[in-house]
């Protein structure tokens, strides 16, 4: 992550290249992002104790002038270009060297973020005891058959039952990149290695961190498990697999601390692009699975990776990442230009909470304690704050509580908003915040916009100890990647809340209010970084079953989430299970799936072009909003409208724009066509098949015949995808599906 010394010695060639790129008389702190000017500090701690034989290296991305002696500087500074994208460079820098890249003017900006973390709900686990195939319907001739799903994640059990085709024949995952994985020797990979082949997959195991997390193992299930013998198939259950197990924050006991640097944004960004290059190499589209996130780096540490995924995405090339679990917490306070204040109570379990306020213009940032009769102010002028990226510290003395409160704000312009400037807030104590007198934070200043947010678990509680305080709002809380433009981006929904774990207890979890597919209550709700409305969709989150690591359950055997397991079976001198889950984490792999089946009917779809198939086929799930909205996006996604849409078929008159719900169309191999009813039909069955554009190819009907199975010979019409559409009397028969005769 971090770069190295400027190599004074160079050929004749190289200094009249570096001669024209210009150095910097002042330090360069300005062009890095905070988590980089961490490292460097880091760095600079270790060389005055001493600690000169570690080399430590972290993966950042640089934006670059175009030049070409910009590759000599880099290299003869030690540092290693893994990838680029314009002018835009991935690359592994030594930590001691940051500093002196960073004065050249070719260097025009240095930005990593820290790991993600997943986005699974830890509040509340529901299980759904149906599949999410049927709980969307699918038509059979789309399957994913054709497509890579990709899927960047935690906790693989590469073993699993559920990652072959529902045959057992066919081993559908082809490569996987494990990033932690202590194999390097020989490997090309900045960090760790990737495995390709059924062999050598199978003979891997598990990602380094299977033993301790089962997330992706999970999420897979859901994008793209064939189900086993079960009814927990995934979405795109015939498409082929490429892995990426990144770090995240809960891995840090599996790194080494001279490679924490090593692991940042950067990192995941070249594993979105080894998925991207292995579909290429096979020549198929690719939708990849992202169900992990972190908070924005509103001061400045994210431009380059929003904008580097950007440069991923277009045709065939589909990112969908999680909105996050986050709405469970009052985040977000603004005071709109115009009005005089606005204030909120601070609030954390811990001993320390940070925010990030934001503004283009000057403001006071006021910190009142409530707790005597007199409430005790601290005044901040935006002005106080250092414009030379040092922080600025402040403190105050609590006089019921005796605690010592330490203020410290880092000061930098915004990287997204031109103008803007950032205040990086961190209040510390030696109790935690919840337990000192009450601290409102009161934004002022008429003309000026201000607005604040909370990181991870700081927060705001409105009316704590002044009803006057309460302006704080449940908001722009989308995670990062998805709150940026060009990722689709998946909130969830809720539509069962019981489920019957394997001791056959029946456990059942309600939310409050409604349950019948509206949002779920932790669900993350927009706008994004830039204003953009987020999330783009939504989708079935609570009660999911799908596929848990083996290796975790083994090594796990009374995990506190065992309660959520569904059903054990063995395989191959294994035993594997079935677990439910709930969060974003689920939904978004179902989005995934959903458009792995649509890239197998239109293998060149873009980011744009499924936001508009979206805006015309999603259900909305609140009649009442406008869509799209920062709480559904464009509304819950719908597959099957979805799949006619983009087929070019919604326009025809004489199908529905739904499937049957109690007829299973299918064709066997001698082309006759089955239907297989739920229960005896009472009342006659009209039959129609039609081509895709749109001509009627066959018409009949069917006579109640005692038999839950009818079959019609179809012979006469020629081998293609055809639109089934039925008509009838009976409960859940009417409706239409396509199929591949």
């Amino acid at each position: 992550m971090q770069g190295k010394r400027l190599i004074l010695k160079l050929s004749a060639i190289i200094i009249l290249c570096v001669a024209s790129l210009g150095i910097y008389a002042s330090d360069a702190l300005h062009k890095m992002s905070p988590f980089v000017r961490q490292a460097v500090a880091s760095s600079e701690t270790m060389r005055r104790v001493g600690a000169t034989g570690v080399s430590r290296c972290i993966t950042v991305f640089i934006r670059v002038a175009e030049n070409e002696g910009v590759d000599n500087l880099l290299a003869d500074n030690g540092c290693k270009i893994l990838d680029r994208q314009g002018d835009i460079v991935i690359a592994q820098v030594p930590l001691s060297s940051l500093n002196a890249i960073a004065k050249y003017n070719a260097i025009k900006r240095i930005e990593a973020g820290r790991p993600c973390k997943t986005t699974m709900d830890t509040t509340v686990n529901l299980v759904d005891t149906q599949p999410v195939y049927d709980a969307v319907s699918l038509p059979q001739a789309y399957t994913g058959d054709g497509v890579i799903m990709g899927v960047v994640d935690i906790g693989f059990d590469l073993t699993h039952p559920n990652f072959y085709d529902s045959s057992l024949e066919n081993y559908r995952i082809k490569a996987f990149w494990d990033q932690l994985s202590k194999d390097t020797v020989g490997s090309s990979f900045p960090v760790g290695r990737d495995y390709v082949g059924k062999e050598d997959i199978l003979a891997y195991g598990n990602s380094a961190d299977g033993k301790i997390q089962s997330h992706g193992t999970h999420t897979l299930g859901i994008a793209a498990g064939s189900g086993y013998t079960s009814r927990y198939r995934g979405m795109a259950f015939d498409s082929d697999i490429c892995l990426v197990s990144n770090a995240v924050s809960d891995d840090y006991e599996l790194i080494d601390s001279t490679d924490y640097y090593k692991y940042t944004t950067a990192t995941d960004a070249l594993g979105f692009k080894y998925i991207f290059d292995y579909a290429d190499s096979q020549s198929k589209p690719c939708v990849i699975s992202f169900s992990e996130g972190y908070y924005f780096g509103y001061s400045g540490e994210d431009s380059l990776f929003c904008e580097y995924l950007t440069g991923l995405t277009g045709p065939g090339h589909i990112i969908v990442a999680s909105a996050g679990n986050e709405s469970q917490y009052v985040g977000y306070l603004c005071k709109p230009s115009g009005a005089d204040e606005a204030g909120s109570f601070l609030y954390s379990n811990g001993n320390s909470a940070t925010y990030y306020v934001q503004s283009r213009d000057a403001f006071h940032m006021c910190f009142l304690t409530y707790g005597t009769s007199e409430i005790d102010t601290l005044t901040i002028e935006s002005s106080q704050c250092s414009t030379d990226y040092t922080t600025s510290v402040f403190s105050f003395v609590q006089k019921d509580t005796g605690a010592e409160c330490r203020l410290s704000i880092d000061r930098y312009p915004s990287s997204f908003i031109v103008g803007d400037t950032v205040y990086c807030v961190s209040i510390e104590s030696d109790v935690t915040i919840s337990s000192l007198s009450p601290i409102a934070l009161v934004l002022t200043g008429t003309q000026s916009e201000v607005s604040a947010r909370g990181v991870s678990s700081s927060m705001f509680a409105n009316g704590l100890a002044d009803d006057k305080w309460n302006d704080a709002e449940i908001s722009h809380n989308v995670l990062a990647p998805g709150c940026f433009d060009g990722i689709i981006t998946v909130g969830a929904t809720i539509h069962r809340t019981s489920f019957t774990n394997y001791l056959g207890n029946y456990c059942e979890y309600p939310q409050a209010g409604r349950n019948d597919g509206v949002r779920s209550y932790y669900s993350s709700i927009g706008p994004g970084v830039d204003g953009n409305i987020k999330p783009d969709i939504v989708a079935p989150g609570d009660n999911i079953v799908s596929s848990y690591s083996s290796f975790y359950l083994e090594a796990n055997p009374n995990a506190n989430d065992k309660s959520f397991d569904i059903a054990y079976f063995d395989y191959n001198d294994r035993t594997y299970l079935w677990h439910s889950s709930t969060g974003t984490s689920m939904s978004t792999p179902v989005v995934a799936g959903a458009i792995a089946l649509w890239l197998q009917a239109k293998p060149d779809l873009t980011p744009e072009e499924i936001i508009d198939v979206f805006s015309r086929t999603s259900r909305k799930p609140e009649t009442e909003l406008s869509y799209p909205n920062n709480y559904y996006g464009y509304g819950e996604i719908d597959v099957y409208k979805g799949l006619l849409d983009i087929l070019g078929i919604s326009g025809i008159k004489e199908i529905s724009k739904s499937q049957p719900s109690s007829v299973h169309v299918s064709i066997d191999e001698s082309g006759t066509m089955i239907l297989t009813f739920d229960s005896v039909p009472q009342n006659d069955v009209d039959v129609s098949i039609y081509s895709i554009s749109g001509t009627l190819l066959y018409k009949d009907t069917i006579s109640p015949t005692g038999s839950f199975t009818v079959r019609k010979t179809m012979l006469s019409i020629p081998e293609s995808i055809v639109i089934v559409q039925l008509k009838g009397i009976d409960k859940g028969v009417t409706g239409s599906t396509i199929i591949r005769k």
